[in-house]
């Protein structure tokens, strides 16, 4: 074993990235549709299908009810395969429009009954193929005093752990379970200068077994339930080791999922579990779940209400967080859920421990502890659920 092995905290993990665009600019395969019109972008072909009603279809129409119209456009696109060679691929657009912008009302609810009699894919309690069960928590601080202080976060975290394996499994389990920890397992003695030490009922060591502990009972409760478990995990502000900071990664949180992977390694019978932590002296992670590039970040990265523009300055460095789907963050103890963009989502969890004393006296607000799960995959998300 190098020194690079011995200290590494968990298995080597490569950020999950979008791939970038492949496609000639103006081209990307899709479609738009205005209510009565609309156009369809092919992916690359060899040559013009020659029926088009395939693509209508995968479009959400019936090629009964559209008709296409006008001439049809192509561009061509020279693409080198592994092998050398370049082949000449076509995209096609094709424009469509309703047979008639006038419909019988009899006909329009013949349609939506149709529609209706359609069943969503979870309607029975089944997922379709391809998704990820997703639980996000954050911010347990152990050891702080404050509301019903560590006992009452002990008791929470494990009634909606347990919580959470029933859903998944009344969900018909929907593919693996992806579990992630978005910083701030402990209050830790450096936020404030320090000053919060004076606040704490637990020493730092103690404050970490207790974490540690209460994550091989959480891994435990999942890895009875699942064929594939991923647990993730980020360092926070509060479970900093030291200020000033040695390296971003220097974090007890980390320290905790380095522990908790050796505990599964001497265990054994835990192969279908890994565990991820971000590379050394970072403090972002990004995953590819079922198709959906998931990011973590604990969200002292930003100042409040600025995850937005620090989210768009990730992209624009080419930085792989930039590249999520969905970015989940903790730090501001408060769901709070936000589109933005044509297809992103900033997902901000609850904390886990009750409330902050500080806060209530500077705002009056106290917390509503909870847990998140849904469903993810394909790029987006789905059957959201706060425990």
């Amino acid at each position: 074993m190098n020194l690079d092995d011995a200290l590494a905290a968990t298995e080597p993990h490569d950020d999950a990235r979008r791939d970038r665009p492949t496609h000639p600019k103006g081209w990307e395969p899709g479609y738009e549709w205005n209510g009565n019109g609309g156009t369809i972008t092919t992916s690359p072909l060899a040559a013009a299908p020659k029926s088009w009603d395939a693509f209508i279809i995968d479009a959400g129409h019936d090629p009964a009810e559209v008709e296409i119209i006008g001439p049809m456009q192509h561009r061509g696109w020279d693409v080198q395969q592994k092998g050398g060679n370049v082949v000449r691929l076509r995209y096609y657009r094709i424009s469509i429009q309703r047979r008639t912008l006038r419909q019988d009302i009899d006909d329009l609810i013949k349609a939506a009954k149709r529609r209706g009699n359609v069943r969503s894919p979870s309607a029975n309690g089944n997922e379709p193929a391809h998704s990820a069960f997703l639980v996000a928590l954050g911010d347990l601080q152990l050891g702080k005093m404050d509301g019903d202080g560590a006992e009452g976060t002990v008791a929470r975290f494990l009634d909606k752990t347990q919580a959470a394996v029933d859903r998944y499994k009344a969900l018909k389990k929907p593919g693996p379970i992806y579990l992630t920890h978005l910083g701030d397992c402990i209050e830790g003695m450096v936020s404030q200068g320090g000053q919060n030490q004076w606040r704490t009922t637990l020493t730092v060591t103690e404050q970490v077994r207790l974490y540690r502990r209460l994550l091989i009972e959480q891994v435990k409760a999942f890895a009875s339930v699942t064929d594939r478990l991923v647990v993730a995990g980020i360092p926070g502000n509060h479970d900093e080791a030291n200020r000033p900071i040695h390296t971003y990664g220097d974090s007890w949180a980390i320290d905790s999922l380095a522990a908790v992977k050796d505990a599964l390694d001497l265990a054994g019978n835990y192969g279908h579990v890994s565990i991820h932590a971000p590379a050394r002296d970072e403090l972002t992670l990004t995953l590819d779940v079922a198709g959906t590039i998931v990011g973590l970040a604990h969200g002292h990265q930003w100042r409040a209400g600025q995850h937005v523009t620090w989210w768009a300055k990730q992209s624009h460095g080419r930085q792989p967080i930039g590249d999520a789907d969905l970015l989940l963050a903790g730090h501001l103890h408060h769901l709070r859920i936000e589109q933005t963009g044509s297809d992103k989502t900033f997902l901000q969890v609850p904390a886990l421990e009750s409330g902050s004393q500080w806060w209530k006296h500077r705002t009056g607000e106290w917390g509503q502890p909870g847990i998140v799960t849904a469903v993810v995959g394909g790029g987006s998300w789905r059957s959201l659920e706060v425990l």
